[in-house]
C-alpha cells in the first residue's frame, strides 16, 4: 500500500505513482473493454493492444479508464496493454449505473461502499496489486436510484479519504435539475466541487446556461463524445452536428469555461474502433483538433484542455 503523504501531487497509474506533469496529452473518458456487437460479446487483447498502440503514435501519453464494477473489468489485461503500447493508463472505481450493478451491491451500506472504493485505490482492484486512480465513472441513472445515491455519498467519502477525483456519469440529455441533484449529493458529503466532472456534454448554444452554472459551483465539464457519430444509437442521443460542436467549444472558451473543459471520446463500442471505420483512440489528435484551430481554438487552449485541466484533476491533492 503507498503511504497517503506520497501521494499529493502525483497521478497512479497501473504501473505506479508517476508525477502529474508527466502526463502529457491526456483523455479522461475512454474504456479499453469495449462492447461487441451485441451485449455478451467483448474486444481481446490484440485488437484492444491494435487499437491502443495508435495513441501514442499520434501523440498521445494519458488515457482513463472509467470501466469499474458494473462492466467488465480486467486490471491485468489493462496492465499488460499499457506495457506494450507506451501508454500511461489510469484505472477507475466505484459503481457504475443501477441495472448494471450484481446483486450484492445493492445490499451494501455507504461505510461498505466507501472502504471498497478506499481498498482499490489504496491496495489494488480484484486483489491484483494494480491501484485505481481515480473514482468513477459513477452512474446516474434516470431517475436517480437510491443505490446511486448511497454509491454518490460514498464516493465522495473516499475522495476525502484518499484524495482521488470523482468522475460521475450522466445520461445524455439529462435535465438541469437531475444534475443539481447528483452534485448536491456529493457536496453534502463534503466533496470539492472543483474535483468532479460532469461526463457526457453535448457543447452546444442551447446548452451553455445549464454548462456554466456547474462550472460555476465549480465542476469540470467533460465533452466526452466526440466522435460518437459512428455509432448509430449514439448518434440518435447526441444530435447534434460534429462541426456544431467543435465550434460551440469555441464559443465556451471565449466565455470564460477554458479552465473547467475536458474533451474525450469514451470509445466504448466495437463501432468506435478504426478496423470497424470508428475513430478509436486518436480521433481527437487526428481529426478533432485541426476543427478547432478552423474555428480559432489555438493551441495554448488545446494544451490547456487535453494537458493542464486533466492534470489539475487526476493529481491526489492529499
Amino acid at each position: 500500500m503507498v503511504a497517503k503523504e506520497t501521494r499529493q501531487g502525483k497521478v497512479m497509474t497501473v504501473e505506479g505513482l508517476i508525477p502529474a506533469g508527466q502526463m502529457g496529452i491526456t483523455l479522461p473518458h475512454e474504456h479499453l473493454v469495449v462492447q461487441g456487437w451485441d451485449y455478451r460479446e467483448r474486444n481481446y487483447f490484440n485488437s484492444a493492444y491494435m487499437e491502443l498502440v495508435q495513441y501514442p503514435l499520434a501523440g498521445g501519453k494519458t488515457l482513463v479508464d472509467l470501466t469499474n464494477v458494473g462492466r467488465d473489468r480486467d486490471p491485468v489485461f489493462f496492465k499488460r496493454l499499457a506495457a506494450k503500447s507506451n501508454v500511461s493508463l489510469i484505472l477507475g472505481t466505484g459503481f457504475y449505473k443501477d441495472a448494471w450493478l450484481p446483486p450484492e451491491v445493492h445490499a451494501m451500506s455507504v461505510d461498505e461502499m466507501t472502504q471498497f472504493m478506499v481498498k482499490e485505490i489504496t491496495e489494488g482492484v480484484n486483489g491484483s496489486g494494480i491501484q485505481a486512480g481515480v473514482i468513477g465513472e459513477v452512474g446516474v441513472s434516470r431517475p436517480i436510484t437510491r443505490t446511486e445515491e448511497r454509491s454518490l455519498t460514498a464516493s465522495a467519502y473516499a475522495h476525502n479519504e484518499t484524495g482521488a477525483a470523482i468522475v460521475v456519469h450522466f445520461e445524455v440529455g439529462t435535465p438541469e435539475a437531475e444534475y443539481a441533484h447528483a452534485i448536491d449529493i456529493l457536496q453534502s458529503a463534503r466533496a470539492d466541487l472543483s474535483r468532479v466532472v460532469v461526463s457526457h456534454l453535448v457543447p452546444r448554444p442551447d446548452n451553455f446556461e445549464t454548462y456554466k452554472r456547474l462550472a460555476d459551483r465549480g465542476c469540470f465539464l467533460a465533452f466526452d463524445l466526440l466522435g460518437q457519430e459512428s455509432w448509430p444509437l449514439m448518434k440518435d442521443l447526441v444530435r447534434t452536428h460534429p462541426e456544431v460542436q467543435h465550434s460551440s467549444v469555441k464559443g465556451f472558451i471565449d466565455n470564460g469555461l477554458l479552465d473547467r473543459i475536458l474533451i474525450s471520446q469514451n470509445v466504448c463500442h466495437i463501432r468506435h474502433m478504426t478496423v470497424n471505420g470508428g475513430g478509436g483512440y486518436t480521433h481527437i489528435l487526428t481529426d478533432v483538433i485541426s476543427r478547432f484551430k478552423a474555428y480559432g481554438i489555438s493551441d495554448t487552449e488545446i494544451r490547456t484542455m487535453m494537458v493542464d485541466n486533466p492534470k489539475r484533476l487526476l493529481a491526489f491533492q492529499s
